[in-house]
């Protein structure tokens, strides 16, 4: 999730508390905004410091002599010294046994230029694959710059000794801020196994953390601060786990992370949104509840249903709509089954269910069937998605989710 999520969740866990909400009114007492700031902890330790601190034995600086074909020319970047580079790096994990760690760095080539370049993991040929691309500006939009044409690739192939364990089928692109890095780590002799950001997520990202946190905070500062400060913690922990890369729950213990739910991205707008209004709805509510005199008295069904429930059933809605552009047209002239029926259709229509809308569609169910048609229908993505959810997705978006976080 984004910076501005875990702050406002962590914020809201605090207006849990009617001792946190009375510092704050009677002492102004900086409590709530304290359970947003560790709330937020974990990654500000990840991206100021647990990235600074990481060791390399490798670093690769395309814009170096090591890696150009003219010592005096900047843009004259070899991708097979990159690629061979990088295989070297994998095969000395593969020769040793031990994790080795190399870092890409970016190439700014003026103020605000930066060059492009990818790194691909073949595991089928078991290849590294360096992709040199064109000038970039800040925005990611490449130009013809410095007499390079905007649509400028160059590629070249390196081969390893082993055989690369990577599930992702996507590139890591470099242009803007910082590079990424990679854990080579051997895996038996299967081969070895590529580890993205290995920095990332590992002892910031532990409860351990958090309940040393909260109990620092429960002797210096009281009872109630400690628990603010704890459970703002946990809480960033807990939602990193809805995403796919998670986090290292059992360090120092333990120097891998464990996998998360896989059923949010980090990077969705919508699902930041959601949680951050939901956020925003539940301190609202904590502050009327505890307050000497409440501003309005609704029941908790009512309230998180008119104002969080129902808004993100049409958000949601209104998006699935939009995804399917043109197919919703189509689907709204052929379906007869009432408006509400047609939009929870279109909500969890996908490729492969067409069968099924034809059946609701021969049958004339009638509006009261709806939800039966609704369940059935979604019993049968479960099962679908089951079957066709593979490694290689959950580590496409383990990658995308880390990269959305580095880059920002």
């Amino acid at each position: 999730m984004k910076g501005l999520t875990h702050f406002t969740v962590g914020a809201a866990i605090a207006t849990c508390f009617p001792q946190a909400i009375d510092l704050s009114l009677t002492h102004f007492s900086a409590i709530l905004a304290l359970g947003g700031i560790f709330g937020l902890l974990p990654d500000t330790l990840d991206f100021k410091l647990a990235m600074f601190i990481e060791e390399n034995d490798y670093i690769i600086d395309p814009a170096t002599k090591e890696f150009l074909r003219d010592p005096m020319d900047m843009n004259s970047i070899d991708p097979q010294k990159v690629a061979a580079k990088v295989a070297q790096a994998i095969d000395e994990a593969w020769d040793t046994g031990r994790e080795i760690r190399l870092q890409l760095h970016t190439v700014q080539v003026a103020g605000d230029l930066w060059r492009h370049y990818e790194v691909f993991y073949d595991t089928k040929e078991n290849e590294v694959v360096v992709t040199i691309g064109p000038v970039v500006t800040m925005s990611q939009m490449p130009g013809e710059f410095l007499g390079i044409p905007y649509d400028f690739k160059e590629r070249a192939r390196a081969k390893t000794k082993c055989n690369i364990l990577q599930t992702q089928n996507r590139s890591s692109r470099i242009d803007i801020f910082n590079g990424p890095s990679f854990g080579y780590m051997k895996k038996g002799e299967e081969g070895v196994e590529i580890i993205f950001l290995p920095w990332h997520r590992q002892w910031s990202h532990s409860p351990i953390l958090g309940i040393i946190f909260g109990a620092l905070g429960w002797i210096f500062l009281g009872k109630i601060y400690g628990l603010v400060i704890g459970l703002g913690f946990l809480s960033h922990i807990l939602l990193d786990l809805t995403g796919f890369m998670g986090a290292n729950l059992f360090w120092p213990i333990k120097q891998r992370r464990t996998t998360g739910g896989q059923f949010l991205k980090a990077s969705n707008p919508i699902a930041n949104f959601s949680v951050i209004a939901f956020s925003g709805i539940l301190a609202l509510w904590n502050l009327n509840k505890f307050s000497p005199q409440p501003t309005f008295h609704l029941h908790a069904w009512p309230y998180f249903g008119y104002f969080f429930l129902l808004p993100s059933f049409l958000l949601m809605a209104t998006n699935r709509i939009l995804e399917m552009k043109g197919r919703v047209v189509e689907i709204f002239k052929r379906e007869r089954l009432g408006a509400l029926g047609r939009i929870l259709l279109l909500l969890i229509l996908g490729e492969g269910w067409q069968e099924k809308i034809k059946e609701a569609k021969e049958e004339r169910i009638a509006p009261k069937r709806i939800g039966k048609v609704v369940l059935e229908i979604l019993r049968m993505m479960m099962r679908e998605e089951k079957a066709e959810v593979a490694s290689q997705v959950r580590a496409d978006e383990e990658v995308a989710e880390s990269e959305e976080e580095f880059a920002g």
